[in-house]
């Protein structure tokens, strides 16, 4: 997994899509839509607990790292699917 040192999202580099004969662009199974879904789901929740902790940092350390509390409270308090 690789290591994410901001809170945008995280871009994995991926291979291009396989062709066949006929030159027609194979289109992901619904198995592989689904375990990336999931993959970025567990991302999100991990993002989200790391925000958390952040919240408990003292205030003058988010004003260094240039966050405020109620933007990790309200980043941290955001449900998974979204």
């Amino acid at each position: 997994m690789p290591l994410q040192t901001t809170f945008g999202p995280v871009l994995v580099a991926r291979r291009p899509p396989r062709r066949d004969g006929n030159k027609h662009v194979r289109h992901s199974t619904a198995l592989q839509q689904a375990i990336g879904l999931l993959r970025r789901w567990r991302e999100r929740m991990r993002s989200r607990r790391q925000l958390g902790r952040l919240c408990h940092l003292d205030g003058h350390i988010l004003q260094d790292i240039g966050l405020t509390r109620s933007e990790l409270f309200y980043e941290a308090k955001k449900p998974f699917w979204r």
